[in-house]
């Protein structure tokens, strides 16, 4: 047994493994375990994994074909022996510190899930600038504790997968697992994660350096496109189901539409253009749903509702006419005024 559980899903991260590696065993708390899973990386990862495990008994490494890191996540944690979890990308890296800093945080009550903050690294130029990734919540709970219920009208304004340490049993017994998909496997694991945990809190450090990469989007074939449109349904489903058990919350289901309408834009933002058509009305159709079943409470930013009801109103075409339009004209109108 050990005191904390660091699980990482492995592909093709050659270049980044020592960074990674290093900042876990240079923490200056030890009692942890590290669990790297090769899904199935064609470069030296196993190669580079199987050193640091020769050096260090914490280190297990696991290889399996490759499946995505939601089913590496899920394949290795039953093998977790941590009271608490980690997961941390092998791109990314761990401060100074980090790991005492989430234990003691545990340590002041019965969390299921800590919120922390994060550093944005960005690879392209070097420059490493604070993710203030807890702010909504920190800003209303400072370091107390909260749940869907307290935090309903704000429950799930962060997404992210790496900013958060977990309960082992809290995952376990309440069957909190990521998606076999290979695009947005974390998003069920997230929505389920932050509604069945009766107790949360946020410590406010810098806990991890988040990588970004200038890399292209994977949201560009058909079958990413499906695996969006699903994972909306499934996630509904989650809080529909939480809805039955707990009676229906109007701040939680507003909270959940806003998150998950701005996941579809942020997706479409992405996607190559060859695609953006038929991503724009695999979209629509959901807005078309969404307003029928629930209408547009959810949405009270007003550039967050033109962009919403832009697609629910209009065809592809009208659509990107009133984009141009709205980019072209204010100029076009200081222009005649001179």
């Amino acid at each position: 047994m050990c005191k904390i559980s660091i699980i990482s899903p492995v592909y093709n991260a050659e270049n980044y493994l020592d960074d990674c590696i290093k900042s876990i065993l240079n923490q200056d708390f030890r009692d942890f375990e590290v669990l790297f899973v090769n899904d199935g990386s064609p470069d030296n990862s196993l190669e580079i994994l199987k050193e640091y495990a020769k050096q260090d008994k914490r280190i297990k490494v696991f290889s399996k074909e490759n499946e995505g890191q939601g089913v590496a996540r899920n394949f290795v944690l039953p093998y977790a022996k941590g009271d608490y979890v980690l997961y941390l990308d092998p791109d990314d890296w761990l401060e100074e510190g980090a790991l005492r800093k989430i234990y003691n945080k545990f340590q002041e009550d019965d969390y299921d899930v800590i919120f922390f903050n994060a550093y944005n690294y960005f690879q392209d130029t070097g420059k490493k600038n604070p993710y203030m990734f807890i702010d909504c919540f920190y800003n209303r709970f400072k370091d107390g504790v909260f749940n869907a219920s307290s935090a309903d009208n704000i429950l799930f304004e962060t997404n992210g997968l790496c900013f958060k340490a977990y309960k082992r049993s809290f995952l376990v017994e309440n069957n909190i697992r990521y998606s076999p998909t290979k695009y947005i496997e974390d998003s069920e694991f997230f929505i389920k994660a932050v509604l069945y945990a009766k107790k949360m809190s946020c410590l406010n450090e810098f806990i991890i350096n988040y990588r970004r990469h200038n890399a292209s989007s994977n949201s560009t074939t058909h079958k990413n496109i499906e695996v969006i449109r699903k994972t909306f349904y499934i996630c509904e489903n989650i809080l529909s189901d939480y809805f039955s058990k707990n009676g229906t919350n109007a701040g939680l289901l507003n909270s959940f539409l806003k998150n998950r309408v701005q996941q579809l834009i942020h997706h479409f933002n992405k996607v190559n253009k060859s695609h953006k058509r038929e991503y724009f009305y695999m979209m629509k159709r959901i807005f078309e749903y969404v307003n029928k079943k629930y209408g547009n409470e959810f949405c009270k930013n007003e550039s967050f509702r033109i962009v919403y009801e832009n697609v629910l109103n209009n065809n592809w075409i009208m659509y990107n006419y009133n984009n141009l339009y709205s980019i072209f004209m204010p100029n076009f109108k200081c222009y005649l005024e001179v």
